[in-house]
This record gives C-alpha cells, sequence and structure tokens, in this order.
C-alpha cells in the first residue's frame, strides 16, 4: 500500500549540494501541505555525510543518506537500483526529481522499475484527486496538466526555478546507511572540469540577451549597444544563438548555460523555450520584444513589447544616451 511519504532526492555534484536541491524541498513542502504526509530527503553520495548534513541544515528536513562506492559520481543503473530498493521498502506517495540531465536520465526508467507514473518538468500544481501537475509543451507554448495514477507511486521531476527555496526553522536529522547498489554494465570515468568562464553573468544587474529573432549576427551590435549603456551590463543568448556560433557559450542564459538572477532582463527576439526562461526567471523585471504576439517569452515577462527589434533597439538606445548625457 503507498503511504504518504515525499522523498525528495537530493542532487549534488563532487561533494557540493546544487541549488535546485533546496528548491526542491520547499516543493515538497508544497505538496505534503496539500497531499499530507512527511517530506524526506534521500542522499545518494560516497562519501554521503557532508552533503546529507548540508542539505539538511539548509532545508530543514530530515535526511537519509545512502553510501555506496559506485554512487562517488553520478551512475544511473546504481541510482536506480538504490532508489527501487528503497521505494519497495517505505512505498512512497511521491519521489521529487530535479529535471536536469541526471534526473531526466533515471526519473523514467525509476517509475517503470517501481510500476508508477511519471510526470516530466513540472512547473507547479493544482490540489485535487488526483493532484495535477502543471508543464510547459510545444517550446513552451502550451500549458498542460498532467495527473499521476492513483495508488501507484509518483515520479515527478521539476524544473529547475519552478520554486523559490524557503528558509528552514532547524536543520533536520540525518541518517547515514550503507546499501548495495551495483553499477550493471555502467562505470563512471569521473568528472571533467569545464574551462573557467571569463564571463559570469550571475554579476550583471541588466543583462540584454539576444534570440534568433535578432535575424543574424550582424545585429548583435545592437544588443552589446545597448548593454554597454548600463553600469552594469552584460550580454545573454539563447542556445540557438550560440549553436549557430553568433555568440559564443559563456553568454548563453538557461538549463545549459549560467542561471541568472539580475534586476533586469531584456530578451531580444526570444521565442521562450522552457529551458531558456528557467535560466532567467528570477529576474526582477523581465521585458521581452518580439514580432511574434503568441511567443511563449510574453508568459514570463513583466511587460511584453511586440515590435521589430531592429526598428525598436536603436530608438531604445537613442533614448538611453540621451538621458545619459543629460545626466554628466
Amino acid at each position: 500500500m503507498v503511504s504518504r511519504e515525499i522523498l525528495v532526492v537530493v542532487e549534488h555534484r563532487a561533494g557540493k549540494l546544487l541549488p535546485v536541491s533546496l528548491e526542491l524541498a520547499a516543493f515538497g513542502r508544497q505538496l505534503a501541505q496539500i497531499a499530507g504526509g512527511s517530506v524526506m530527503g534521500v542522499v545518494l553520495a560516497s562519501p554521503a555525510r557532508s552533503v546529507a548534513e548540508e542539505f539538511a541544515q539548509s532545508s530543514g528536513l530530515p535526511v537519509l543518506a545512502l553510501e555506496n562506492e559506485n554512487f562517488s559520481a553520478y551512475n544511473a543503473e546504481a541510482y536506480l537500483r538504490a532508489l527501487a530498493r528503497l521505494v519497495s521498502e517505505r512505498q512512497p506517495a511521491f519521489i521529487l526529481i530535479a529535471h536536469t540531465a541526471a534526473g531526466w536520465d533515471f526519473a523514467p526508467r525509476l517509475a517503470v522499475a517501481v510500476s508508477g507514473s511519471c510526470s516530466t518538468g513540472v512547473a507547479g500544481f493544482e490540489a485535487g484527486v488526483p493532484i495535477r501537475f502543471h508543464r510547459a509543451i510545444c517550446g513552451g507554448k502550451i500549458s498542460t496538466e498532467v495527473a499521476p495514477i492513483l495508488d501507484t507511486v509518483a515520479v515527478v521531476t521539476m524544473m529547475p526555478g519552478a520554486v523559490k527555496p524557503t528558509e528552514p526553522e532547524a536543520a533536520g536529522a540525518v541518517e547515514v546507511k550503507s546499501v548495495e547498489a551495483g553499477a550493471g554494465g555502467t562505470r563512471a570515468l569521473g568528472l571533467k572540469q569545464a574551462p573557467p568562464r571569463s564571463l559570469d553573468l550571475s554579476r550583471a544587474e541588466v543583462i540584454v540577451a539576444a534570440g534568433r529573432g535578432m535575424g543574424g549576427p550582424e545585429h548583435l551590435g545592437l544588443i552589446r549597444e545597448l548593454a554597454s549603456l548600463f553600469d552594469r551590463g552584460a550580454v545573454g543568448a539563447s542556445r540557438p544563438v550560440v549553436d549557430a556560433g553568433w555568440l559564443p557559450l559563456e553568454h548563453q542564459v538557461g538549463m545549459t548555460g549560467q542561471t541568472v538572477a539580475p534586476k533586469l532582463y531584456l530578451a531580444c527576439g526570444i521565442s521562450g523555450a522552457i529551458q531558456h526562461t528557467m535560466g532567467m526567471s528570477r529576474a526582477d523585471l523581465i521585458v521581452a520584444v518580439n514580432t511574434d504576439p503568441a511567443a511563449a517569452i510574453f508568459s514570463a515577462a513583466h511587460l511584453g513589447i511586440v515590435q521589430d527589434l531592429r526598428r525598436f533597439l536603436p530608438v531604445l538606445i537613442a533614448k538611453l544616451r540621451d538621458k545619459k548625457e543629460k545626466k554628466l
């Protein structure tokens, strides 16, 4: 019989807790308020105690830390074996996993292994019987509701940035347990460190980001000029712009780029795929400029402007320059 417990699978890398894990904890607490039951973090690591204690301190949740040498780096088969056994023992109602490269790799496998349901890319939920999860499809243009099958374990992956972490009242308790978890036919070769970024977008107060709607690299001068008018301005980009070679990877914002939270995020010609918006959703003010009034980016924006960027940006630049000159 399925219990009312909610398990949060903690994501970490190289012994460091990833911020999305604390978002998962907050999501789990919100879900527990509607569905009832308790929330517990699950850490798979080797060694596991330091990560588990950091999560317990930062989230306030009790933590079960599972240790095995195959958890020294992410291994889908080892994770699957350990978590499937844990589900068999505890029969939780929900298993919450971050919608990251690792999460979307093992979450569906886990759902199949435990004969449960799998709801991926979730950004929120609505009370009901059963609970309905919100997720975006068609590049973020359509919002849908999915409901897990009743009386089965519901595996849910949450989009990073969907929920803000909450401050705990006190640290949770930690239990460390050694488990068996064979790696099967795969083994981790280790982590390869990416070269350090020469541009840290997280320090920028204003980010002017370019999308394919700019029309081509020859128009990026407008983006650079606009960003330069702000004291702490920087140039960002969507993945298609980086993939096309218009800008280097260090400018990319989103799931496979940098996560930012500037005072102002100006999205220029960006369609608004969820993989991009999840990297900039915490901006204080999001302004989107696009010629397509149905672009998904407008759903994420506080202010939307339907206009040709090659006409709009020169006017905006001229106005800002004039304002700066009058202050001098």
